[in-house]
């Protein structure tokens, strides 16, 4: 296959033919370009030659496009826009008016999204793009480009920066109506191991499941029978939501779906492993107003 280089003709023509065949006329091309009109009827000349055909026609006075002149502008101004609008996304003058925002799955689903939802109806003048990172692998949310993250347990980041936004608190959760039809039968753990558990697969070592949960009060990982199994945190609460189990909630996360009564906390037990979630820095990007002020909003936030 041939490079572009020899598909292509001289990207110089090309530019001159856009201009010209945008105004239809040599001379204001001429002026758009810094140059004369000779040297725009000559890079067109070329042009044609190299191309095989006549791209323009006169009529009297006046120029017009050929029907294949026609066919190629449309194609060449649809490029150079395309390729203009690629050049902005990457620009110092298009990144400076944009905030890059990463968190995993549930966080942004249960807690970002009300949080940045809030900001905006709070902060109408906010001028600058708001551009939202979601995965569950630490890659994508420490990635070059993000100038903030919300992660759970990140360790030490090198050339990052932490602010604690609330620690860790994990209870058993399920629909008013599953705790209405499935009634616990003692106070102590034990009870929880005879409902219907619906087990998150862990993505990462750290995060926590049935098994590390009942045994940190005691039960041994053996005795916990899940019901069912799912990868994704969003469609296991749903499933909880729609009275089909018992799943793990986390305080803050699961603050909303509480207080709207689509789940309950079913124990008065829970588990605080000593982990919490993150309002990450990157230091290494520009601190912009923009970003500081969007920041402290998603820092300040943690105790609404």
């Amino acid at each position: 296959m041939k490079s572009l280089r020899h598909r292509l003709p001289p990207l110089t023509s090309l530019m001159f033919f856009e201009a010209a065949a945008r105004t239809l006329n040599f001379t204001r091309a001429a002026e758009e370009l810094h140059v004369s009109q000779a040297a725009v009827s000559k890079q067109i000349r070329q042009l044609e030659e190299g191309l095989g055909f006549v791209l323009f026609e006169r009529v009297g006075r006046r120029v017009q496009l050929s029907p294949r002149g026609t066919q190629l502008h449309n194609k060449v101004s649809a490029a150079f826009n395309y390729l203009a609008d690629a050049v902005d996304e990457i620009s110092d003058k298009r990144s400076a008016s944009m905030v890059t925002v990463a968190a995993n799955t549930a966080i942004s689903h249960f807690w970002l999204s009300e949080v940045m939802r809030d900001f905006r109806d709070r902060n109408p003048s906010f001028a600058a793009s708001i551009r939202t990172i979601t995965s569950d692998q630490p890659s994508d949310l420490f990635n070059d480009s993000v100038d903030l993250a919300v992660v759970y347990d990140p360790g030490q980041r090198i050339h990052w920066t932490a602010q604690l936004l609330f620690e860790e608190e994990i209870f058993p959760v399920a629909s008013p109506a599953y705790i209405e039809s499935h009634p616990l039968l003692g106070d102590g753990p034990e009870a929880l191991l005879s409902q219907v558990l619906l087990e998150y697969e862990r993505v990462q070592p750290n995060w926590i499941n049935w098994s590390i949960w009942f045994k940190s009060l005691g039960i041994e990982p053996g005795r916990v029978k899940a019901t069912e199994y799912g990868n994704n945190y969003i469609v296991l609460v749903d499933a909880a939501t729609r009275g089909r189990g018992v799943t793990l909630g986390t305080r803050y996360l699961l603050d909303a779906e509480i207080r709207s009564g689509r789940l309950a906390r079913l124990s008065s037990l829970s588990v605080r492993p000593g982990r919490g979630y993150f309002l990450m820095r990157n230091d290494q990007r520009p601190l912009g107003t923009d970003v500081e002020q969007l920041y402290s909003w998603i820092a300040s936030y943690r105790v609404n």
